[in-house]
């Protein structure tokens, strides 16, 4: 780690040297050393298809130029998000990347997103909303397998200043961890190289690239910490910038030990649950397993310690008390543990008029003429004309060889939760629900002797595709 760190006042020449000659750097990262995470890591080469997140700027075109030069063209593509911030020169930045890529024959991704309407919608700063867009979509790349990780141009400048950023924030030992190397979305290979070797070698390989123009405005936090207080600091420490990647390195082992402790927790579906075990052990066990809890379920949410405070004091109240926290999360006592939930108000419409499927926003309804294994089925004839809603006052429900009662009496028997009620897929004539394909179908719809057509009954997840239409993919 110390080469890093070289005095500057070596000649020009002899640095130039240097760098020639260690000129990818990349390899002493990925080959021979122990990353800044402190785990050994075969780096880059254990994968075969990776996504390169490139800019347009200096630091993430040096890590393209460096990919095209050592890389089969096969093992990596290129995904580039236009943010739609900066008018003209966001769409200059756009079709640098892809005409840069369509030259040297790389598939290109970009993703079109409104990031002020974004922003606008869930109270979020111009850099959140940037920040959590982006990371959702290279979640999500990862998870359809489009990629096995996303690559980074994230260097230790950019460390020291996330470092910083979050000691001002009053963060607590994970912040002082700073980024890792790899963590299951992004690879940053870039972490141990300064900025100074990325200016370097871009100069020498003669990497084209473009500016952007909001890199210079303080009215951004990073760059305020980036451009004045970070050279103040300088001043008054100089080579500060070593003791505070030592700082992250120790809290990245005190880290990984709480971590190790703090994992006892189940994923329901979109929500995650969380045992009274947990909230009678050390708090700083309770506290990380309320952290991780919530990552499990949303990128979107950064706790503070007081919202940490409130979700463990909920752990004392009766069944059925909840809080509202930032962006959608809200915290319910439920029996034996506290669920973590995001808000998520869906409405339906449509009207059954055969076998197919039913968009339903995030949702998918399908009803189906060959047999899925494990389904609901029902008479389909029997149901065709009725309509598919949300829940509504005087709905009532008649279980499968059972009586009929209020919906709402129906949900309570069969303990669904409150907060879960309203947004049930309701499918009915009239007040007489017919179909809850997410729970059970109505004496009224089930088949018997004189059944012609059977539906079978699926509710799925839409696809990536399907919930981003707007994102566009550019392949040269």
């Amino acid at each position: 780690m110390a080469d890093l760190f070289i005095e500057r006042e070596y000649k020009t020449v002899f640095r130039k040297q240097r760098f020639i000659k260690d000129i990818d750097l990349l390899y002493i990262l990925y080959y021979n050393t122990t990353m800044v995470d402190g785990i050994e890591c075969d780096g880059l080469t254990k994968f075969d298809r990776l996504a390169l997140a490139i800019s347009g700027g200096k630091d993430s075109m040096s890590l393209l130029y460096y990919f095209i030069e050592n890389f089969d063209k096969k093992q990596f593509f290129v995904v580039t998000v236009h943010h739609n911030l900066r008018g003209k020169e966001g769409e200059r930045d756009r079709d640098f990347v892809v005409d840069f890529c369509g030259k040297h024959g790389i598939e290109c991704l970009v993703f079109e997103e409104d990031i002020p309407s974004f922003c606008r919608q869930n109270n979020y700063t111009v850099e959140q909303g940037a920040r959590i867009r982006r990371r959702e979509i290279f979640a999500r790349l990862v998870a359809q397998g489009k990629a096995q990780r996303v690559v980074t141009a994230h260097h230790c400048d950019d460390q020291i200043e996330s470092i910083l950023m979050h000691i001002f924030r009053g963060s607590g030992i994970r912040g002082l961890c700073g980024m890792e190397f790899d963590d299951g979305i992004l690879l940053r290979p870039y972490l141990k190289v300064l900025r100074e070797d990325i200016d370097e070698y871009v100069k020498v390989k003669n990497i084209p690239y473009v500016d952007d123009s909001t890199n210079f405005c303080v009215d951004y936090t990073r760059n305020k910490v980036r451009r004045e207080i970070v050279p103040l600091i300088a001043q008054a420490y100089p080579g500060f910038q070593r003791n505070i990647v030592k700082l992250g390195d120790r809290a990245k082992e005190i880290f990984a030990y709480i971590d190790s402790k703090s994992k006892d927790f189940e994923l329901i579906k979109d929500e995650v649950f969380i045992p009274d075990e947990v909230f009678r052990q050390e708090k700083i066990i309770a506290s990380q397993t309320v952290i991780n809890a919530v990552d499990a379920i949303t990128t979107r949410v950064d706790l503070t310690s007081k919202h940490i405070d409130e979700i463990i004091a909920l752990s004392d109240k009766h069944n059925g008390a909840s809080i509202n926290l930032p962006f959608g999360l809200t915290a319910h006592r439920d029996n034996k543990g506290i669920t973590l939930a995001l808000e998520n108000h869906s409405t339906y419409s449509g009207i059954i008029t055969g076998y197919g499927e039913y968009p339903l926003n995030d949702k998918v309804l399908i009803l189906s003429e060959k047999e899925i294994k494990g389904s609901l089925r029902c008479d389909l004839d029997k149901l065709t004309g009725a309509t598919i809603r949300n829940r509504q006052e005087g709905d009532s429900f008649r279980r499968y060889k059972g009586a009929s009662k209020s919906l709402g009496d129906y949900f309570t028997d069969i303990k669904v939760a409150k907060r879960h009620r309203d947004n049930a897929i309701v499918i009915a004539k009239g007040n007489t629900v017919y179909l809850l394909p997410e729970y059970e179908i109505s004496d009224n719809i089930k088949v018997d002797e004189n059944t012609t057509n059977i539906a079978y009954i699926q509710v799925k997840k839409s696809d990536f595709e399907e919930q981003n239409g707007k994102n566009k993919e550019s392949i040269d």
